[in-house]
């Protein structure tokens, strides 16, 4: 890449910029929006006019973004490989919004997946294998799962990759009860392309009680915090504390799991789910499932703070919360990094959003 670097902010970041392989000056701002289990997003300011010819669309775009040297060999998480989507030109200046490679999988040609190729394989590798498209980098992709794809989770049928891969991670989630839990939890994996064209799994603890260690410490009282700081929502309309389930084809086969502590702290808050599942034991796993991932309100953060860029999702921070005497570590599941005069980021922490409704119906794919 050629080595023409502007200085964004101050001495603090170097950029360096190529589209279509033509070296880029004059940014004046970056902004880097990504989810879990999504592609990342970044808008491009450009205080010149000569850069308005490079605002194609379907451009290549590739950043080299970090403090130092960023030609160093050694990835930031803020190094970018993607494509032009949307370009806003005007007199003084032009923004660009570029996308990574996760919107070819979305944008992919529609391929039928069969139950004879799925039924039988871990889904870790059945989405890897979904994944290997259009430059995209699934060489870290090994591990495996060890959650087998079966005929009731629906995998088969006419749909897009990215269609394919998210109906697989919507099965790979486990009960956990071991050793390193206190309790039961729901563990799920994950993906993103965190840098460049890599493609990430990781499997997501949201009790933090396995090895993961945080990659940096907040409280309401940290130096670095800006705007907001630390906002604490606390919620406790998803609460289900007791579950029913209830065979569709046989309303005399039902279960209830009920969880007394969380009755006795919020008291009763009870639902009835009719499912096309037969057997006690099943419906019996799936109220348990569902009362232990609502049993608790939930607790979300979102911190604003400067100098954080090397947070990504998949990361996890310890939040030391004076106001509610609350000390927990939780996953990075959604950050927004603004680099202009200053670097900004706003993160937020705990599990991605997903409605009871949203989980139950993964549960029974």
């Amino acid at each position: 890449m050629a080595e023409t670097r502007y200085k964004l902010v101050s001495d603090l970041i170097d950029i360096i910029c190529e589209i279509d392989g033509v070296p880029v000056s004059g940014i004046t701002g970056l902004e880097y929006r990504h989810t879990v289990n999504a592609g990342r997003t970044v808008l491009i300011s450009m205080a010149t006019l000569q850069q308005k010819s490079l605002a194609r669309l379907g451009a290549k775009v590739v950043l080299k973004v970090g403090q130092n040297d960023v030609t160093h060999e050694d990835s930031h998480n803020l190094d970018f490989e993607g494509v032009v989507v949307e370009a806003s030109p005007s007199v003084e200046f032009t923004v660009i919004r570029v996308v990574d490679y996760v919107t070819f999988l979305q944008t992919s040609e529609y391929i039928e997946y069969k139950n004879s190729d799925i039924i039988g394989e871990d889904l870790y590798f059945l989405a890897a294998d979904a994944c290997n498209y259009k430059g995209i980098d699934t060489s870290r992709l090994l591990k495996g799962s060890g959650i087998i794809a079966t005929e009731d989770m629906n995998l088969a049928g006419l749909q897009t990759r990215r269609e394919f891969i998210d109906k697989c991670f919507s099965n790979m989630e486990n009960l956990v009860i071991d050793s390193k839990h206190n309790e039961a939890v729901v563990v799920a994996w994950r993906y993103a392309i965190k840098r460049n064209k890599v493609m990430d799994f990781w499997l997501e603890d949201p009790l933090n009680k396995r090895y993961y260690m945080p990659s940096m410490t907040v409280s309401d009282k940290s130096p670095n915090l800006v705007g907001d700081g630390l906002v604490t929502s606390v919620d406790i309309t998803q609460i289900v504390n007791s579950a029913t389930y209830q065979n569709k084809s046989d309303s005399t086969e039902f279960i209830t799991v009920t969880d007394d502590d969380s009755v006795r702290r919020f008291g009763i808050r009870s639902r009835l789910y009719q499912v096309d599942v037969e057997g006690k034991g099943n419906l019996e796993m799936l109220a348990y499932q569902a009362v232990t991932r609502f049993k608790e309100p939930t607790f979300d953060y979102n911190v604003t703070l400067k100098n954080a860029e090397h947070i990504t999702v998949g990361d996890y921070i310890k939040i030391r919360n004076i106001a509610y005497e609350k000390e927990e570590t939780l996953p990075v599941v959604e950050v927004t990094h603004s680099l202009t005069d200053s670097i900004v980021s706003v993160i937020k922490l705990g599990r991605p959003e997903l409605t009871l409704k949203e989980y139950i119906e993964a549960g029974l794919q």
